[in-house]
């Protein structure tokens, strides 16, 4: 009897913590397609000054950008020609107020025109 109750606490500890893992990877996979949407409703640099930061049911976000030049290379990595201006782009998805970010993704978009 001693070894059955030990067996089934231990089973019932596994698939409490296979369960909680569940939810956890949900809410990454949720905030991952968050912030990809977010980042795909701006093609221009320009275009997430309306995006700075939002609400979408319980996950907040916020976009931030900072100008940088990007060098362009050829297959052989010489300069394809002048640097780019770009916007360095991270968006961080937070559940709640006050929370670390579930998710943060950076990427990189074109000015429309330079700052």
């Amino acid at each position: 009897m001693a070894i059955a109750s030990i067996a089934l606490a231990t089973l019932y500890r596994s698939v409490g913590q296979g369960s909680k893992n569940v939810v956890e990877v949900e809410a990454r996979v949720e905030a991952a397609l968050l912030a990809k949407s977010v980042l795909a409703e701006a093609t221009f640099a320009e275009d997430l000054a309306r995006l700075a930061e939002g609400r979408s049911g319980p996950w907040r976000w916020v976009v931030s950008t900072a100008p940088e030049q990007v060098q362009v290379l050829q297959e052989s990595s010489l300069p394809a020609g002048p640097a780019l201006s770009a916007a360095r782009v991270t968006v961080e998805v937070f559940r709640g107020e006050g929370s670390t970010p579930v998710s943060t993704w950076t990427t990189w978009k074109p000015w429309r025109s330079a700052p």
